[in-house]
């Protein structure tokens, strides 16, 4: 098929919701209605279908998750040439999401490997057309005649245009691997970068750059990290199982021991954290990022 085709081409840059205390009413956008979307707990990325059926897979940073993700490009095998889809890649363990577990489909050994679900929310391309200056439900609607009826990997994400049911998602789903809610108005655009759309999760987190450990590197019991301001910042002590991942992942590399007993982290590394509004502001580690790889960090999405 000709170039023309594939209007859209991934890696692209994505809209990323800002945060909101509460969960918007049911008329917040002028003209729409409200879509609430169920926030997973997963790797954001975008799909598409090149020329000749070939599929791709790009985090929101651009890297190639083709290759862990071999049954999400099995699907879009079947999409029409052009198609570009965002969603979430998530790891399924037993009943719910597993955002730590999506971590082993690195590796070599595939019998370790999570089943995955891509959960997806955006259509932005279909063929010969940029279904991006589109209102969100002419996009939706593209998108529902594009998926396959489950069960599949690729599956629309749950969402509902009652306040009412997204707050009890928001209240019920958090244990079953479920961040929060995402809500958007229905004739919005999509529009890369900071956008009007809002994600209101259980916890406030931000990306940073882990600049420094303390303790034993194979087992650090705190972090250094860079916030999105510029400032560092000393995480809470690690638990067991984090210090274990955290060793893991920085394998050789730290660099020279500095006062005190730590030790500058050279591997370009990022981490989820927490950080408290109280007048002793406290910086918690949640988890490594390293879907994200060593792009700039901030806000979490």
């Amino acid at each position: 098929m000709a170039r023309e085709d594939v209007p859209v081409r991934p890696p692209v840059d994505v809209v990323r919701p800002v945060t909101a205390r509460d969960l918007p009413a049911e008329d917040h956008w002028p003209g729409a209605q409200t879509r609430y979307e169920v926030k997973a707990d997963g790797w954001r990325a975008v799909a598409g279908v090149l020329e000749e059926h070939r599929p791709v897979l790009y985090s929101r940073q651009g890297g190639d998750l083709g290759a862990m993700a071999p049954e999400v490009l099995d699907e879009l095998h079947d999409l029409p040439v052009g198609t570009v889809l965002d969603g979430e890649l998530c790891a399924v363990v037993g009943d719910r999401l597993d955002f730590t577990a999506l971590a082993r489909r690195r590796g070599r050994d595939r019998r370790r490997w999570p089943p995955i679900v891509y959960l997806v929310f955006d259509c932005l391309a279909i063929t010969g057309t940029d279904l991006r200056p589109c209102p969100l439900q002419e996009r939706l609607d593209r998108l529902g005649e594009l998926l396959r009826p489950p069960p599949s990997v690729i599956q629309p994400v749950p969402a509902t245009t009652s306040r009412t049911e997204a707050l009890a998602w928001y209240e019920e789903l958090r244990p079953y691997g479920l961040e929060g809610v995402v809500a958007k108005g229905l004739g919005s655009s999509y529009v890369p970068g900071r956008t009007r759309w809002l994600k209101i999760k259980h916890v406030d987190t931000v990306d940073t750059e882990i600049v420094a450990i303390a303790g034993s590197p194979a087992r650090p019991a705190y972090l250094v990290v860079r916030l999105p301001d510029g400032t560092l910042a000393q995480t809470a002590q690690l638990d067991s199982s984090q210090r274990a991942a955290v060793g893991r992942a920085l394998a050789a590399g730290v660099q020279e021991a500095l006062p005190g007993g730590g030790h500058r982290v050279v591997t370009p590394l990022l981490a989820e954290v927490e950080v408290g509004t109280t007048r002793h502001r406290t910086v918690r580690f949640v988890r490594l990022r390293e879907d994200l790889g060593p792009a700039e960090p901030g806000p979490s999405g």
